[in-house]
């Protein structure tokens, strides 16, 4: 049978003996119903991982201890950053859980200029704080120990200056005139995306992608949707890196 895999950053802490998260915790107990002496696999987020028995069970928390050494997996060389923009959350989640199963390692949320006005006057970042819970439950089934990063940004300008400079960047925009070949990347470098939202760029947006050099794609005849677009684009990166995850 398949171990169960649990998120909480104090699987890597000295005391070998831990308490797992409240929501974790609840998890376990309500949805699993996991007792006491069953092993379980807990990660921090950060590539450490280890085999952990569940030594105390209440109503409300665990409490776990490793029984395994701990373990660490290598970072990946090449990054995928994705900078996308705040969309309908039913759709934002969608993209956000699909991004991650791909293994899209970092995520860079903007607020468009073209904002569907059905998210205009919301709460941007508790949008970004539910995909956290998205995030560590495919990180949970996909077996990645590495929990993908979220950044929030008022506009694309300003998530383009939170991007690394060793990247090379990618916009998609079906106005562009060169066809997107993911033969012609580099062979060691980390890649950037920038997928607009469903009404496209504005003219200062697409100022700022030429003003920093931005490589400028479309992806074919057919026009995607603001959540497909980045998912599709991160499919092809990620065979071309060799492997999903």
């Amino acid at each position: 049978m398949r171990t169960h895999r649990v998120y909480c950053k104090s699987v890597s802490e000295p005391n070998e003996r831990f308490e797992i998260d409240e929501s974790q915790s609840h998890h376990l107990i309500k949805a699993l119903r996991l007792k006491e002496g069953d092993v379980i696999e807990v990660f921090d987020g950060e590539g450490r991982f280890a085999t952990c028995k569940i030594i105390e069970k209440s109503k409300k928390s665990i409490e776990a201890k490793r029984i395994g050494e701990l373990k660490y997996n290598t970072p990946p060389k090449r990054l995928l950053v994705t900078i996308i923009p705040v969309i309908k959350r039913n759709n934002f989640n969608f993209m956000i859980q699909k991004l991650a199963e791909i293994g899209a390692n970092k995520f860079i949320v903007y607020k468009p200029d073209y904002v569907d006005q059905s998210v205009a006057k919301k709460d941007i970042t508790r949008m970004i704080n539910k995909s956290l819970e998205i995030l560590i439950n495919v990180s949970k089934q996909c077996g990645n120990n590495f929990l993908p990063e979220v950044l929030e940004s008022n506009s694309l300008e300003e998530a383009i200056t939170m991007t690394d400079n060793t990247s090379e960047i990618y916009s998609f925009d079906t106005e562009a005139t060169e066809y997107f070949n993911q033969e012609g990347l580099g062979e060691n470098a980390s890649i950037t995306i920038i997928t607009g939202p469903e009404s496209g760029f504005s003219d200062k947006e697409l100022k700022s992608i030429k003003m920093h050099n931005i490589k400028e794609r479309y992806l074919g005849q057919n026009i995607l949707r603001a959540e497909t677009a980045p998912i599709y684009v991160s499919s092809l990166i990620k065979n071309h890196f060799g492997k999903i995850l």
